[in-house]
């Protein structure tokens, strides 16, 4: 009998891919799995659907004529799999990746030979085109590997599971189903992962196609859906940290009189940041509004505009201080960051860093990280794009005004 569900959600697909997809499914060495393949509004598919597998009776197909989303398919194939006594694994593939043959029988044994709290495995993976050449030396699948292998905290930060994993019915029964389109298998993961343990396995167990003809990722690549996947990117993780009671550590602020192109691109460079456990308060100088409204259209979860209508840029900071809860506070300047880890590495040194230090920032050649230290006069001649201790950046202000 059957315990491993697998469910396909299927839109419009180029046919050789699909081809290839399918095929690596059915020829698994684990065969006793249930396949459900959900064709999500493109009836045109099916055809090919049954002509790839053909009487294949662990295979059921359920076709509806709207397309209704990822999230929807992915949870009408699960919920089918719910009913099933049996099942105890669950996984969900993809329409143009290709699976290794051991894919199921290696995630499924990690499951069972794990320890009880153990709810989710998952490994590495192999990037291909759209000619099937490898794209990963291996060189660059040991980076990938480290990267993933990191613990189940960074799962807040990163998103390590990829393309290849398996987790318990019973775990998955406990959070409710998919949504949160486009990030719907990052949300699904930090849901999961507040119910269990997670676990990697070093081993390439997937050829991922990267940027395919159909994918959502290579729908992503325009200005606005790119600004969409990361706003939901955003509200995914902060979500979680509301759940867990994690607070905000950071607060930035932008102080602007007027927006035009270089604010755009300085709010969404931090936007781009790796680091995402912070608030964001634009601090509105100007006398119409004008860079609320433009800075505005460009969604964020944990920006809040503050107007502060022709005030001074250093006594707006002063009071934006007086109200701020998190420890630390950065001030953007008209430099962006250079590199998407210079926030997520200030914090690092800035904690481990005890005693006088109240402020790191990046050198201007971007090679070192220096320190401001408490009553040691300071080369810096400005605070831009500078971690401080927020009361330590509040009392160097009240000294600044003197």
């Amino acid at each position: 009998m059957a315990d491993v569900g697998v469910v396909m959600p299927l839109y419009t697909q180029k046919p050789e891919f699909l081809r290839q997809a399918l095929e690596s499914v059915l020829r698994q060495t684990f065969t006793e799995f249930r396949l459900i393949i959900v064709i999500d509004g493109a009836p045109d598919m099916e055809p090919l659907v049954r002509s790839i597998i053909t009487e294949d009776p662990r295979v059921t197909i359920i076709s509806y004529v709207q397309n209704r989303g990822i999230a929807y398919a992915l949870n009408t194939g699960f919920d089918l799999l719910f009913s099933e006594p049996s099942i105890q694994y669950l996984s969900w593939v993809s329409s143009d990746n290709v699976y290794e043959p051991r894919f199921l029988e290696i995630l499924r044994g990690a499951l069972m030979k794990g320890p009880q709290e153990l709810g989710i495995v998952y490994s590495s993976f192999q990037s291909i085109d759209n000619e099937g050449n490898l794209l990963h030396n291996e060189h660059q699948l040991a980076t990938q590997r480290n990267y993933q292998s990191q613990p189940k905290e960074k799962l807040l930060d990163y998103s390590l599971i990829g393309v290849s994993f398996m987790y318990k019915s019973q775990v998955a029964k406990l959070v409710g189903g998919y949504g949160m389109e486009p990030v719907e298998d990052y949300d699904y993961w930090l849901r999961l992962a507040e119910h269990c343990d997670i676990r990697f396995i070093p081993v390439e167990l997937v050829n991922y196609r990267v940027d395919s003809t159909f994918s959502v990722s290579a729908q992503l690549h325009s200005t606005e859906n790119h600004r969409r996947w990361r706003y939901t990117y955003h509200l995914t993780r902060h979500q979680a940290r509301f759940r867990r009671g994690i607070p905000p550590m950071i607060t930035a602020l932008f102080p602007v009189v007027n927006a035009g192109a270089e604010e755009i691109a300085r709010i969404e460079n931090l936007y781009e940041q790796t680091y995402s456990n912070y608030e964001c308060r634009v601090l509105d100088l100007s006398l119409t509004g004008q860079p609320s409204a433009l800075l505005g259209s460009i969604p964020h979860p944990a920006t809040e505009f503050v107007r502060m209508p022709a005030v001074v840029e250093s006594h707006a900071i002063c009071g934006a201080l007086e109200h701020l809860s998190t420890p630390y506070t950065i001030v953007l300047g008209p430099k962006i960051f250079i590199g998407a880890l210079d926030i997520e590495y200030m914090l690092e040194a800035l904690i481990t860093t005890g005693g006088d230090t109240i402020s790191n920032y990046y050198t201007e050649d971007h090679s070192l990280i220096g320190f401001r230290h408490r009553h040691v006069p300071s080369t810096k001649t400005h605070y831009y794009n500078e971690l401080f201790r927020s009361a330590d950046l509040y009392d160097l202000l009240k000294i600044y005004f003197s």
